[in-house]
């Protein structure tokens, strides 16, 4: 019965492992580039342009982490009805975040939560400064809703390096600030 108990264990382990390697081998090394085409993102600090709809967007080594924050940012608040905006977001999210994530369906529901629905067409932000330490960078930023509501987010991103978007700035989390901290006074 020993035996058999040990030819059970192993066998569970190789399918296992094969499920695994199909799984990992179920992602693209590289994303599909004949499925969208693509415009890019000129900085302000040479003239300021972008596409007409945000979803062709993508990431480059070229933006700044400041760069990748504004960019979704505009996306998010001029987000529209084929979601545009919220499909930039995902562009400029790391490989990581988007197996987290799950695919784009998945994403575009977790941004309708009410954690994260102030971010869809915001009227107004305001960004602190941007702390860049190596390959992370952290930005917090105060969105202003339509019913004049205040929502505080930070942005969190990483210099990717290795994979398609090696050297690129990409988002690895949002994460909403709780409206009710405790204040501390002397």
């Amino acid at each position: 019965m020993k035996g058999l108990d040990g030819m059970v264990d192993k066998a569970l382990l190789v399918v296992g492992l094969l499920l695994l390697l199909v799984f990992i081998g179920s992602f693209p090394l590289m994303p599909e580039q004949g499925q969208a085409h693509y415009a890019n993102y000129t900085s302000s600090e040479t003239s300021s342009s972008s596409a007409s709809s945000w979803s062709y967007l993508r990431p480059s080594k070229a933006l700044t982490p400041q760069e990748v924050v504004q960019i979704q940012l505009k996306a998010l608040q001029q987000n529209d009805g084929s979601d545009s905006g919220i499909i930039t977001v995902f562009n400029f999210s790391s490989p990581v975040s988007k197996i987290s994530m799950g695919p784009i369906e998945h994403f575009r529901v977790l941004v309708r939560d009410p954690v994260y629905k102030p971010m869809l067409n915001f009227k107004s932000s305001k960004k602190g400064n941007m702390v860049i330490t190596g390959k992370s960078a952290y930005q917090l930023v105060v969105l202003t809703t339509e019913n004049n509501e205040k929502a505080a987010y930070l942005f969190m991103l990483a210099r990717q390096t290795k994979g398609y978007y090696k050297g690129c700035w990409l988002t690895v989390g949002v994460v909403r600030l709780e409206d009710n901290r405790p204040t501390y006074s002397a």
